[in-house]
């Protein structure tokens, strides 16, 4: 697993050596909930918050994701620089130039490994044809079968 905040020094780092100006006020977090974004930054009067996708601390995604992510979302915080034009944009092509990353407005989901795949955590068999419902969540077919009918054989679940 890697540490968020050694990678947050780099950003800077490199942010600094540039004579990039950025927020002051800064938070970071780590967002177990983000699945399909890398990053968000959010601005709250002064102060801007960063959270990073937690998936990307696990060591089987490639490190530049993380590096690019911080740099990306630490740019939003410059002046002027929360939409994906003008200032920021020319900001991320002058740190691409000099550190040969590939800071951009989307990720190429093409530099992602594919994602574990997640197993249903609730199943619903039917008895009479034996086609099997699963769900991730507690829905209402697996807190109530009775209410429902197997979509093949329109038998009743419970």
């Amino acid at each position: 697993m890697r540490h968020l905040y050694a990678y947050v020094s780099e950003a800077i780092y490199r942010l600094d050596t540039l004579s990039i100006r950025y927020a002051a006020d800064l938070q970071f977090t780590v967002n177990k909930r983000l699945q399909t974004r890398l990053g968000v930054c959010k601005k709250a009067g002064d102060r801007y918050t960063i959270e990073i996708a937690a998936f990307l601390l696990d060591e089987t995604y490639p490190e530049v994701l993380l590096q690019e992510t911080l740099l990306h979302e630490l740019l939003h915080t410059c002046d002027g620089c929360m939409q994906h034009t003008g200032q920021w944009k020319t900001l991320a092509e002058r740190v691409n130039a000099a550190y040969g990353l590939q800071i951009a407005r989307l990720t190429n989901m093409d530099r992602m490994p594919a994602a574990p795949k997640q197993r249903p955590s609730y199943r619903v068999v039917c008895r009479y044809c034996g086609t099997v419902f699963e769900r991730y969540k507690r829905s209402p077919l697996i807190q109530h079968p009775e209410r429902y009918r197997c979509g093949k054989c329109r038998q009743p679940l419970g």
